[in-house]
């Protein structure tokens, strides 16, 4: 599950919480670094991961952060913790 702010596709912009069938995992490269970094695709988005967080408030209160900063967010829920992710305009998807 996860919470999207900011600009999706139109599907996903107006969904509260993502299903595992809205997302794909994979892994990006941000354009000038070789580093291969764990991110979530949605749609022709790409999102590097960011950080988890086990208390569901203080992710939410993160995330509205990020958007507040301009960064375009998403958060997923694992069994244990909430992860967030922050959109990567400059990626490439590697697999």
């Amino acid at each position: 599950m996860g919470l999207v702010l900011q600009s999706q596709d139109s599907a996903l912009k107006h969904k509260l919480f993502l299903t595992k069938d809205d997302y794909e995992t994979c892994h990006i490269q941000i354009d000038g670094t070789q580093e291969k970094l764990p991110a979530i695709a949605l749609g022709s988005n790409l999102y590097s991961f960011f950080k988890t967080i086990k208390d569901r408030d203080k992710a939410l209160d993160i995330l509205g952060k990020l958007y507040d900063n301009g960064n375009d967010a998403a958060i997923t829920q694992t069994p244990k913790a909430y992860a967030i992710w922050i959109l990567e305009e400059e990626a490439s998807r590697l697999n």
